[in-house]
């Protein structure tokens, strides 16, 4: 069974096409919701001598539009351009139909930094519903423009956006594999890590600063820890035999891994601490990619213990394991939504495959959000509102993808230049 599992994940790994991989992702949105609420966003002022040193409102507008929940009012139908609060006239924005009103200005703060004001109008209760105020160095305004905008989209729908977050995921290049993390939007993309074998499976850490992951650089499976900033990484798993699936718990000490160690591919959790291993599950079938509750009591993982790959659920001490789909031929790749309603993963039959949400309060019941296809790899927002996953695109190409858990939202991330992506994680926020 070990030897199973082995082949086919290097026959996935070798199923990645072998073309040059772009460093920079765009975003196509591909359907949207029904009626997006209209926004207008009046390009930010500056207020020191010679150009601005970033566009912090295009990131802003950018970030909202392809959120697929807002439409924003083309500036060439704007009747004012306010700066300050004192010059919001609401009766000019009801004329061109917005329903929310984004205004700023920036201006040099000493030190080298640049002070950033922002200002939310609800148009029709003609008032001011948020505000904020950003000192930071010029490197940093492209972050104030996503965090601008996670105010904005929790304001207005209810809920945070998740635009000040990053992604990771796996390139694969003429040269090899490439570890790449990137913002939310696909912009600072840069090589965290590059190896002539396959790199596979990368997780966040709670505090978004380090990633883990699993190479082959050594003939077989080893399960790395690397510092996003110093770039030092560490070994944590490199047993006899399979060494894969990593996954943080959500308080950051404890990891669980899949190892066959003992002989069989089991369930194991990692003590970050004391390096105490704990095995978890003990069946003769093979048990793989688990993902933690958010209290990091309980694991949902993949097993074949029922004949085929279906979802199960464990304590994470112990105790009886259930079973949680029994719809179709193929569940598998959990990955548990942050506020723990739901759990998104592949959903298949034969060779094509779906991302799929289960409600984990409700009646059990598959809902599939995309079209079945070759999707792989979900990963929830820390908004757990969208799922990040890797498809493939019209040309064959691997691609990235988001959908709302709704499923009335659909984007594509694709790579500027010819390319294959894979293995996509999504960040947490930061604490």
């Amino acid at each position: 069974m070990t030897r199973k599992l082995s082949a086919i994940a290097a026959l996935a790994l070798l199923a990645l096409l072998s073309r040059p991989a772009g460093a920079i992702l765009s975003i196509d949105i591909t359907q949207g919701v029904r009626d997006p609420l209209p926004v207008a966003l009046v390009d930010f002022s500056w207020e020191g001598d010679g150009e601005r040193p970033f566009e912090v409102g295009e990131v802003i507008g950018q970030d909202l539009r392809r959120s697929g929940m807002f439409r924003m009012i083309e500036p060439e139908a704007f009747i004012s351009r306010p700066h300050r609060p004192g010059d919001v006239e609401y009766k000019d924005w009801r004329l061109v139909g917005a329903d929310a009103l984004v205004i700023g200005r920036m201006a040099p703060a000493g030190d080298g930094r640049v002070e950033v004001r922002f200002r939310l109008f609800d148009v029709y209760a003609q008032e001011q519903i948020a505000g904020m105020r950003y000192r930071v160095r010029p490197e940093g305004l492209r972050g104030v423009g996503h965090r601008v905008a996670d105010t904005i989209h929790e304001k207005l729908v209810g809920w945070p956006g998740s635009f000040a977050t990053r992604i990771a995921y796996v390139e694969r290049g003429e040269d090899g594999f490439r570890l790449m993390v990137a913002d939310a939007d696909g912009a600072r993309a840069r090589q965290v890590l590059t190896s002539s074998d396959p790199i596979m499976s990368p997780a966040w850490s709670r505090d978004g600063e380090k990633l883990v992951y699993v190479s082959f650089e050594q003939q077989g499976s080893v399960v790395y820890m690397q510092d996003l900033d110093t770039g030092k990484r560490t070994t944590v798993a490199s047993f006899d035999g399979i060494n894969s699936s990593p996954a943080f718990s959500p308080d950051g000490t404890r990891m669980a891994l899949t190892l066959s160690r003992d002989g069989n591919s089991e369930i194991y959790v990692l003590d970050l601490l004391d390096r105490g291993l704990t095995r978890v599950t003990r069946h003769w079938a093979i048990d793989t990619e688990p993902t933690w509750s958010p209290d990091g009591d309980s694991l949902i993982f993949t097993s074949d213990r029922g004949g085929r790959p279906q979802l199960y659920r464990t304590p994470v001490k112990g105790g009886e394991v259930e079973r949680l789909t029994f719809e179709g031929k193929y569940n598998a790749a959990p990955t548990w939504s942050p506020d723990g309603k739901r759990v998104a993963f592949v959903h298949g039959d034969g060779n094509e495959f779906a991302v799929a949400v289960m409600n984990l309060e409700g009646d059990g019941n598959i809902r599939t959000l995309t079209p079945m296809g070759q999707n792989e790899s979900p990963s929830f927002a820390p908004n757990s509102r969208t799922i990040l996953y890797a498809t493939r695109g019209e040309e064959g190409g691997g691609e990235l993808g988001t959908v709302s858990v709704d499923g009335n939202v659909h984007q594509r991330l694709k790579p500027e230049s010819a390319g294959d992506i894979r293995e996509p994680a999504w960040s947490p926020r930061k604490p």
